[in-house]
């Protein structure tokens, strides 16, 4: 089987997403069997995270994600979207709502409405893609985002069905690796 690795330890940006999504591409038309994903990420971008999620649930090959840190915020559901998922021992996940940066000191009701409405439908869009992908109610992912967020351990993580396995990362000497980081 021919596996491309690619270790993402970056956050969820424009930037770092382009780069991500060119070495899916890549390793597509490279006709690899597999990619394996290295993932440790403090999330970031909410559009990004689930363009990136929707991408990687498309591949035509098998999908291994790895977490070998933290997987945070929206980079839980670029996790989830693996079609096999499994994490180092001392890794964790955090969930938790969504945040807006406003550059506005004035705001009339209505667009706090809107601002607020907006949160909570991004909230919901990360809690129902992680559900549609691992297959655990959106109810129980919605839980985890509430009350400040949540923090799983691996072996909570795995006794919570969002996890298979809890294994230490090993890569083959001869790997084919692309890495992709915040520099």
């Amino acid at each position: 089987m021919k596996t491309k690795y690619i270790i993402f330890t970056a956050g969820v940006y424009p930037a770092q997403s382009g780069q991500l999504k060119n070495a899916i591409i890549q390793a597509i038309n490279d006709k690899y069997d597999e990619i394996y994903f290295l993932i440790s990420s403090e999330g970031g971008n909410v559009f990004e995270g689930l363009a990136i999620a929707s991408l990687i649930k498309a591949l035509p090959m098998k999908t291994t994600m790895h977490n070998v840190g933290q997987v945070d915020s929206v980079a839980t559901a670029i996790f989830s979207s693996g079609k096999e998922r499994v994490s180092n021992k001392n890794a964790s996940f955090m969930f938790h709502g969504v945040s807006m940066n406003l550059e506005k000191s004035s705001l009339l009701e209505q667009q706090l409405k809107e601002i607020y409405d907006s949160s909570k439908r991004l909230k919901d869009d990360i809690a129902k893609a992680i559900s549609s992908y691992i297959g655990l109610p959106v109810e129980k992912i919605q839980a985890l985002m509430i009350d400040g967020g949540s923090i799983l351990s691996a072996e909570k993580a795995k006794s919570e069905g969002f996890i298979t396995d809890i294994v230490e990362a090993n890569i083959p000497a001869d790997a084919n690796i692309t890495v992709i980081n915040n520099a």
